[in-house]
């Protein structure tokens, strides 16, 4: 995760691909950072509660990374990285529409934990599918629940 942040989220924004977000610590350390991009969803491949009324591709924000750093793990701020995505898909869907915020879990343990925060399968019959969403209509809930 940390050569990803070094050589490539400068090229992704510059190319307008994904925005990086940082948490730094005192000595300007990364402690926490986590990208974000536009995505769309084929209809055909995603549940009932994310394509009922949608289009053939649904709209969605796509957290692509989130990493904190080992010397600061437990301290909240993979939780304090999700309060401000949700937040900021909030603020995106007001202005351009999106229907879900979905994430790629980077193995079991990040499949749990997204869980955590409302997120659910995007495919629930496929164990090895480690994609989850959460719809925009339940993410304000989710952040007054915090």
């Amino acid at each position: 995760m940390d050569e990803w942040l070094r050589k490539y989220a400068g090229q992704n924004r510059r190319g307008n691909t994904a925005a990086t977000w940082v948490i730094t610590d005192s000595d300007h350390r990364v402690a926490a950072y986590a990208t974000l991009s536009m995505t769309s969803l084929d209809c055909s491949d995603c549940p009932t509660p994310l394509v009922k009324g949608a289009p053939k591709k649904v709209p969605a924000l796509l957290v692509g990374r989130l990493a904190t750093d080992e010397s600061v793990a437990g301290l909240g701020l993979g939780t304090q990285m999700v309060q401000h995505i949700l937040s900021t898909a909030v603020r995106l869907n007001r202005e351009a529409a999106l229907r879900a915020v979905v994430v790629n879990a980077l193995n079991v343990n990040a499949y749990a934990w997204w869980q955590r925060f409302g997120f659910v399968p995007l495919d629930e019959e496929n164990e090895t599918n480690l994609d989850l969403y959460l719809l925009s209509k339940d993410i304000e809930a989710t952040l007054r629940d915090w």
